[in-house]
């Protein structure tokens, strides 16, 4: 059972997600605007620090990330590379 100020909130924001959609912006623009506004509760110019993390962790939830984990091992690096890499952590540390 919702609260009817949320409920009703809740119906604006469809309906303006709704419209938004229909004219051609992403869902994820709408879903930021909406946010921001309903953490701000005010026709501000420019979203708070506040309201800017909120709708950025609901976007985060629409936002699927294409990124996988590669389950091939990696490569072992170059030799030169090994070497030159403990050339300079003995160089950095003092180490000879």
């Amino acid at each position: 059972m919702r609260d009817p100020e949320t409920a009703r909130l809740l119906d604006d924001v469809r309906r303006a997600v709704a419209a938004a959609r229909a004219g051609g912006v992403t869902a994820r623009a709408c879903l930021f605007d909406a946010t921001t506004a309903a953490v701000d509760q005010s026709a501000a110019a420019w979203p708070s620090v506040h309201a800017r993390q909120v709708a950025e962790s609901a976007c985060r939830a629409l936002d699927r990330s294409p990124v996988r984990a590669n389950p091939a091992p990696r490569p072992r690096p170059p030799l030169l590379a090994r070497l030159l890499l403990r050339l300079a952590e003995q160089l950095t540390t003092g180490r000879s």
